[in-house]
């Protein structure tokens, strides 16, 4: 596999328990604790997609118990989204103990404390997910106790069945598109997980906008993107979308033609689209012709797209 990865394994050797140990403390923000009478091997293997951390653990006798605030490496900025594949974990959580069983799917949140028991041998796929993401798509998430997720919801079981897909990857997308699909599970755990309900409806401000320039970044080259396209993708009216726009200085169109022209700008400098002309350009990034792209975009940058091409160097792709 070509992700940016990680790969740690825990055999019978004491010195590989300690270094093992160490790894759980200090990176992942976890006490571990072993059986010493009945060693077993675990393997932690984990990649990146974009914002989301993905890994994939085999664990056997052992303990794991989130460490506080007072470590650096404390994970109370992310939840953790797990799936059972194979065996069972128990829980326990505010003097409770729940047991999750293959084909569970649960959040467990580490700013508070719980223990998570693996007793015999488990294989988990987990999905560390930034709370502040979610934040900005107006969810906000802290509970003490595992979300125990309904398993017979369809839209679950297509989360479920995305998230193995994903994990059985071989060869990796370019990093952009791992970006999405980082985005896209974000997306899928907020609606058909944290909020199956729709209650992120009464989202923030801060929110809102950042739903609308998402649409409008995935949508740049249609000629036919407008403010009320806008406000129906984010589920508003056109007119409160306005509102929240000029609350921060803008317009939804405003935006709209500076990121048709930022995208030009990349695409001018980019040795990808050396052969592309102009014209082309012009259309993949929303303009009807040529000539109003090419007059928005010397106000904007100061000289003509042709001229604009050949001077400086090549934009980072």
């Amino acid at each position: 596999m070509n992700f940016e990865k990680h790969e740690m394994t825990l055999d019978g050797d004491p010195h590989a328990s300690e270094i093992w140990s160490d790894i759980m403390l200090n990176v992942h923000g976890l006490h571990c604790e072993f059986d010493a009478r009945r060693p077993a091997m675990s393997r932690v293997r984990g990649w990146r997609l974009g914002a989301v951390g993905f890994s994939l653990a085999d664990l056997a006798v052992l303990t794991l118990t989130p460490v506080g605030t007072e470590r650096a490496s404390w994970q109370g900025d992310w939840l953790f989204v797990k799936l059972v594949t194979a065996g069972h974990v128990h829980v326990r959580s505010r003097d409770a103990i729940r047991r999750f069983d293959a084909g569970s799917l649960f959040v467990i949140d580490p700013a508070w404390p719980f223990t998570e028991i693996f007793d015999e041998r488990a294989r988990l796929t987990v999905l560390r997910i930034p709370k502040a993401a979610l934040r900005e798509r107006g969810v906000q998430y802290s509970k003490p106790a595992p979300l125990t997720v309904d398993a017979r919801c369809a839209d679950v079981q297509a989360t479920r069945d995305i998230i193995q897909c994903m994990a059985a990857q071989t060869v990796a997308p370019s990093r952009h598109t791992q970006t999405m699909m980082g985005e896209q599970l974000i997306e899928l755990i907020q609606h058909a997980v944290l909020d199956p309900d729709a209650r992120a409806a009464r989202r923030s401000s801060d929110a809102l906008i950042w739903q609308a320039k998402r649409f409008i970044e995935q949508h740049i080259g249609d000629t036919g993107l407008d403010t009320a396209a806008i406000a129906g993708a984010v589920h508003v009216s056109p007119q409160h979308l306005q509102r929240v726009f000029r609350a921060q200085g803008g317009t939804p169109m405003r935006y709209v033609w500076q990121a048709r022209l930022a995208r030009a700008a990349h695409l001018l400098r980019s040795d990808p689209a050396a052969g592309v002309s102009i014209q082309e350009i012009a259309w993949q990034c929303g303009f009807a012709t040529a000539a109003h792209f090419s007059r928005l975009f010397k106000q904007q940058y100061g000289e003509p797209p042709s001229d604009f091409r050949h001077s400086g160097s090549p934009l980072a792709v």
